[in-house]
């Protein structure tokens, strides 16, 4: 039997490698992590697809409203933010090393062998590549995003 996303319970979405299939996407909910056999740009793209996100949109959108080009955070809703973090070492040339991270459910942000750690409200930690500063920007910027949504989106 085939399992159901439920979309709006994913806390987080990482690549993997898995031997024999390849490049595929660990999802984690707040009860569960479980492996899908897509590549985290389809998992991003198919979540886009499930709420009418344009994603060229929000980048255009959300990039020029927080003056960044990169790495800049997907607003599905108010709810939804997600920020890219950088999971793990590129296996090859163009492997997708990032995944994302809702901030809504990150509980707290700490160092751990070197590089930044996330704790998810979930118990679950996600190990990442990059500094703690930079992590701290990603989730400023996915916060300030939030902000911009709920602005644009004001009931009057």
């Amino acid at each position: 039997m085939k399992k159901m996303l439920k979309f709006n319970e994913i806390e987080a979405m990482l690549p993997i490698y898995v031997k024999d299939t390849g490049n595929c996407t660990e999802i984690l909910t707040k009860d569960e992590s479980f492996i899908k056999s897509a590549t985290i740009e389809t998992c991003i793209k198919n979540l886009a697809d499930y709420y009418n996100i344009s994603l060229y949109h929000n980048r255009i959108n959300y990039g020029s409203e927080l003056g960044i080009t990169n790495k800049v955070p997907i607003v599905i809703n108010e709810n939804m933010v997600y920020v890219y973090v950088n999971a793990r070492e590129p296996i090859f040339r163009h492997d997708a090393a990032y995944g994302y991270v809702n901030i809504n459910s990150v509980k707290e942000v700490f160092l751990k062998n070197g590089h930044a750690a996330i704790l998810m409200n979930s118990g679950h930690v996600i190990q990442t590549r990059q500094s703690i500063k930079s992590l701290k920007r990603s989730i400023l910027n996915g916060r300030l995003a939030r902000d911009i949504y709920k602005e644009k989106h004001k009931k009057s």
